[in-house]
């Protein structure tokens, strides 16, 4: 598929730049660094960035045996740092999330990440993309977040690439958010948490959006694959309405997302749901006690539209209702970025996520 930058008519946030730099510059060094990932990665003069595949043997049960693969990108620009952000797609997603193709970079946190200065492995999760596919009835969140412990001791200890890295940021989207909620509040083996397009409440539209969702061994593009009938993905012309804001998408991205659509495991779904309907004491992230981000878009159709417990337009009803989840050590920061869906980087204002998390990546683990 040809790259590009969108075109202008569907850059709207450009028009919105007012609003969108007040954004960025409440959660960043006092504005000091608003803009700069946005620049920053595609400027003259960085260093090449290099990227290699890893394969990590991974358990799914702990305790439990080591027999699963995670499949990884690890990044860098010039001399590998001494900071790596862990990042973790969401449901139908694996690692093109993070790095998409298509775009030019411009719909790529993996080069925004690393143009700042950080490492990034970017993963498949267990049941996508290179990573081991086990009997769907295996796999829920709780597997999901043993895996990622796996992948961060292995980063920690220096079994990638033959370098420890001293800082881990553990970055999610979606369901990949509370799989690493559940990692950072099980083992406390990270330095700070980002979590994009996850909140603590479902819109009631979401047996309408899951609705859209089939067994994978039924479309096409995993026909002969050998998958269960507990792997679902999106039915085809679907994820448009399900993960994006029209005046903030480009079609060709949707175009190429349903293209390189991934799965989602019946249990992984069903166990996101239990842990909305939880206390707050009882949360993942009620045993978060390093710094948290969540950002969201404020037309989320899965965490937004028609719920009445917050506002999405409304940031404040947000950091207030999402504060209860976590305890006062995290520190948390809600962002909502508006006129933007639930795919904040495939959305045309993914520059502007970018610049938010990056910022306040800066202000808490620097590279």
């Amino acid at each position: 598929m040809k790259k590009g930058k969108p075109p202008a008519s569907r850059r709207p946030w450009r028009r919105r730049s007012g609003r969108l730099a007040m954004i960025v510059s409440a959660v960043t060094l006092g504005g000091a660094f608003a803009g700069a990932p946005m620049a920053a990665a595609h400027a003259s003069g960085l260093p090449a960035l290099t990227c290699s595949a890893r394969t990590l043997p991974v358990r799914i049960a702990d305790p439990g045996p080591a027999d699963q693969t995670l499949w990884g990108q690890l990044c860098y620009r010039g001399t590998e740092p001494g900071t790596i952000q862990v990042l973790v797609p969401g449901a139908t997603y694996n690692h093109l999330y993070w790095n998409f193709p298509y775009g030019n970079g411009y719909y790529s946190y993996v080069d925004a990440a690393t143009a700042v200065g950080y490492a990034t492995f970017d993963v498949d999760q267990i049941g996508t993309g290179g990573s081991s596919h086990p009997p769907s009835s295996e796999l829920d969140l709780a597997a999901e977040g043993v895996a990622l412990h796996d992948a961060v001791t292995a980063l920690r200890s220096g079994a990638v690439d033959g370098r420890a890295f001293r800082h881990v940021i553990m970055v999610g989207h979606s369901i990949g958010s509370y799989a690493a909620w559940i990692e950072a509040g099980t083992y406390h083996d990270v330095d700070a948490v980002i979590a994009t397009g996850a909140l603590h409440a479902l819109s009631p539209n979401i047996g309408a959006i899951e609705a859209d969702l089939y067994p994978a061994a039924d479309d096409p593009k995993f026909a002969g694959s050998g998958l269960d009938t507990g792997y679902l993905t999106s039915l085809p012309g679907t994820r448009g309405s399900l993960f994006y804001e029209p005046a903030t998408t480009n079609p060709n991205v949707v175009a190429a997302d349903e293209a390189n659509k991934d799965t989602v495991t019946i249990p992984e779904l069903v166990s996101a749901t239990e842990i909305v309907g939880l206390p707050p004491q009882q949360q993942p992230t009620d045993q978060i006690t390093v710094p948290a981000l969540s950002v969201v878009g404020e037309n989320d159709a899965l965490f937004c539209s028609g719920v009445t417990v917050y506002n999405c337009a409304s940031p404040a009803s947000v950091q207030s209702y999402e504060s209860r989840f976590f305890p006062a050590a995290a520190h948390l920061k809600v962002v909502v970025i508006p006129d933007t869906g639930h795919d904040l980087a495939l959305s045309t204002t993914a520059p502007v996520s970018d610049a938010v998390m990056l910022g306040w990546s800066l202000s808490v683990v620097t590279p």
